[in-house]
């Protein structure tokens, strides 16, 4: 007997945090996650906060990735490393309050709960996947002397509430998806708006050089608290009208420009 060989596996890349999974026929899967631990009510957490917070936030973080490269989310993964009630059940609302906002069915849910063993700390993973049809995979197209803007200011810990008007949420992100003329998008996560303005850079094989803000460019923005989008110089003044709606600061932090020889 002849043993089958399995099929070939579909081709993989990755945008920076988000998997990239190409399967055919201008199909195309796209896989984002986060996690979040020592957040929550507790008693062995570190920053008390309810668990829908910490639910609305580690949804977010994975949506505003895969919404900024295209992709449209359609089915969420929580990994619950506590018992189902309450708090996984707090948690699980949180989720699906922030999974909505982006057009996520409630009933699109797989959920694991910590059964078998007692915990004292908060801890909860998000893995979203989304679809990208035809040529929507939005990487790479940043231009030379595109400006990098910010929107929303990077926060981290106790600084992040969630009504707060001054950090990026899912519709502020699809906002700026809207605007005709931005380029790339990427969310700024823990490692800060330069290195996330670098990343952003690379996707179009160019040179990022900071400038224009005052605002500390290395600092965590913990939960994606905001994101960066490229903008050609001629659409600034239009771009900053089409977001004044969304209310959240938004002010250049650098340009692009071809790499050095």
């Amino acid at each position: 007997m002849t043993a089958t060989l399995p099929a070939a596996l579909p081709a993989v890349t990755a945008v920076d945090d988000v998997m990239v999974i190409h399967l055919g026929c201008e199909h195309t899967l796209a896989v984002a996650c986060d996690s979040c631990a020592g957040i929550g009510d507790r008693a062995g957490d570190r920053v008390i906060v309810s668990p829908y917070v910490v639910g609305r936030f580690t949804c977010r973080v994975p949506l505003l990735e895969l919404l900024a490269v295209g992709a449209q989310p359609f089915l969420v993964v929580a990994t619950l490393g506590v018992e189902p009630y309450p708090t996984g059940q707090a948690l699980l609302e949180g989720v699906r309050e922030e999974a909505s906002l982006a057009g996520v069915p409630p009933a699109n849910l797989l959920i694991s709960t910590e059964k078998n063993i007692p915990t004292g700390q908060t801890a909860v993973g998000v893995t979203i996947l989304g679809r990208i049809t035809g040529a929507g995979l939005r990487c790479g197209r940043a231009r030379p002397g595109d400006l990098v803007l910010a929107v929303g200011v990077p926060k981290v810990g106790n600084e992040v509430g969630l009504d707060d008007p001054e950090i990026a949420d899912i519709p502020t992100l699809l906002l700026a998806t809207e605007f005709p003329a931005v380029g790339d998008l990427i969310p700024v996560g823990s490692e800060g708006i330069a290195r996330e303005a670098r990343k952003l850079a690379r996707r179009a094989g160019l040179h990022f050089a900071p400038g224009g803000h005052g605002v500390n460019m290395d600092k965590s923005a913990g939960p994606s608290t905001c994101f960066l989008a490229t903008v050609p110089p001629a659409h600034l003044d239009e771009f900053y009208r089409h977001m004044y709606p969304s209310t959240r600061p938004c002010y250049p932090v650098g340009r692009l420009s071809p790499p050095c020889p």
